[in-house]
């Protein structure tokens, strides 16, 4: 079972906020346990309490907003932490339901990508700067454990550096940044060409099986997809830069747009207009019948009539004398 961390800030008080029913033998209760996915590397303690493996509130590089990190013991590396969560979801242990059916788990992250946010902000200074004044913050006072992790030497991809080995100094430097943010994003695209990971907009089942009428996936499309994971822990302005910078296409998106009626089409008036009008119901002549003739009318007719009355003559009034 995935070691779990308690989220109560005291775990010797009373659970006064926990609810119990008792159905069968299983007690179901509020959440006060997270279940989590970690390395069993990243959990190696020390004999001092201090330098064991701790979680820490900081500011995250895209949403400038605080965000839990895993340091690790000795705070050499640090690790996001990131939730998956669905609906309708618990997790039973032992004879518990933890309603909070959420799975925790820790992805490694260069702690680079937590300075570059202040190294940003004391750029418009344009002063050199030791790097426990960079990285200071009084909203999440445990950034200045990032001064310690192993990232910090490499401090030179991003910034420029004056000084030796005993006193540095640095300097937020945007063309060297734009080009580390390159050489990530490219060396992500080229992992994910060669697992040929599916990048499209709609994803395939494990099994599902390509043929070959499916469309190949473009290198462009590789690396627009690694710009976009890169430009999660940016911000956005330098993304736009960056992207700009790795000569990446601008995509507009189409507008969709609804209860739209096409234009009304113009009647044609040239010569190759049709002389009928179709939105007139036209009547179909009837075909004639030919009436029968019988043999009396035929003998009628071949009768003189002259200087004979016809038959309504008789009917009609006598003229007064």
């Amino acid at each position: 079972m995935p070691p779990r961390r308690s989220s109560r800030a005291n775990p010797s008080k009373e659970n006064t906020t926990e609810q119990k029913s008792k159905c069968n033998g299983i007690t179901e209760k509020e959440p006060d346990q997270w279940v989590m996915l970690i390395n069993s590397t990243t959990l190696q303690t020390n004999q001092d309490p201090e330098e064991n493996p701790k979680f820490y509130q900081l500011k995250h590089p895209k949403t400038e907003k605080g965000a839990l990190f895993l340091f690790s013991g000795n705070d050499t590396d640090v690790y996001e932490l990131q939730s998956f969560n669905q609906q309708f979801r618990s997790w039973i242990i032992d004879n518990e339901i933890l309603k909070d059916g959420k799975i925790l788990f820790t992805t490694p992250i260069d702690p680079l990508f937590l300075v570059l946010p202040y190294l940003q902000k004391e750029e418009k200074s344009g002063k050199f700067m030791t790097l426990d004044q960079i990285v200071a913050d009084d909203s999440f006072p445990e950034c200045r454990r990032l001064c310690n992790t192993s990232g910090m030497s490499l401090l030179k991809e991003i910034s420029d550096v004056k000084g030796d080995d005993s006193f540095k100094a640095y300097r937020f430097n945007k063309e060297k940044t734009l080009s580390w943010l390159k050489e990530k994003a490219n060396r992500l695209a080229d992992k994910m060409t060669e697992k040929d990971i599916c990048v499209s907009g709609s994803s395939h089942s494990v099994n599902f099986i390509k043929s070959k009428k499916s469309s190949v996936t473009s290198r462009e499309d590789f690396v627009r997809f690694a710009h976009g994971v890169v430009s999660d822990f940016i911000s956005e302005d330098l993304s736009i830069a960056l992207r700009d910078y790795m000569g990446i296409p601008v995509i507009i998106p189409k507008k969709e747009i609804e209860n739209e009626e096409p234009p009304a089409k113009k009647q044609k008036t040239g010569s190759s207009a049709p002389t009928d009008d179709y939105s007139k119901e036209q009547s179909k002549p009837k075909a004639q019948t030919e009436k029968k003739v019988s043999t009396a009318q035929k003998k009628l007719s071949q009768v003189d009539k002259s200087g004979m009355k016809s038959l309504s003559s008789f009917f009609s009034p006598k003229p007064k004398k």
